[in-house]
């Protein structure tokens, strides 16, 4: 049985202050830019090391990042907000995840939430959208569904 977690769960304790530090400290040296440009990352690549290796449920969006082969998606990433990486800065590495799949999957709406089924590591995902401190071994996936 898989352990139902939010984003929350991935932050070891303490890192919800330590981001809002590193936040404070990236605004107040940058200046801002009227024309553009993708923020940079900032976090960290901490994890909640009680979670490593643990099989795990938890909601987000899909992210492809080969956006052609959605039909066909062997890896993608799971963010916890639509747009993240694509339209606003990336959440910190510690709040996006790295999804393998080992037979390809078919998403069918990409924008719509998902609830994802997989076994979690602190295996490191660097890439353009936005670097990954936790990648998911995907068992399952199904469409975002409260819970009564």
């Amino acid at each position: 049985m898989a352990l139902t977690i939010n984003w929350d769960d991935l932050l070891p304790e303490g890192e919800l202050e330590r981001l809002e530090e590193l936040y404070a400290a990236a605004y107040s040296m940058s200046e801002l830019n009227h024309f553009g440009g993708q923020a940079p990352q900032i976090g960290t690549f901490n994890v909640e090391e009680a979670l490593i290796g643990q099989t795990i449920r938890m909601p987000g969006y899909i992210l492809p990042l080969d956006y052609e082969a959605r039909d066909e998606l062997t890896e993608f990433l799971l963010v916890p907000y639509f747009g993240a990486c694509v339209h606003t800065p990336p959440p910190p590495p510690n709040q996006i995840v790295y999804v393998t799949t080992g037979e390809p999957v078919d998403i069918a709406e990409v924008w719509a939430p998902v609830w994802v089924t997989g076994v979690l590591s602190a295996d490191r995902h660097d890439n353009e959208m936005g670097d990954a401190a936790y990648t998911l071994d995907l068992i399952a996936h199904e469409p975002y569904e409260r819970r009564r």
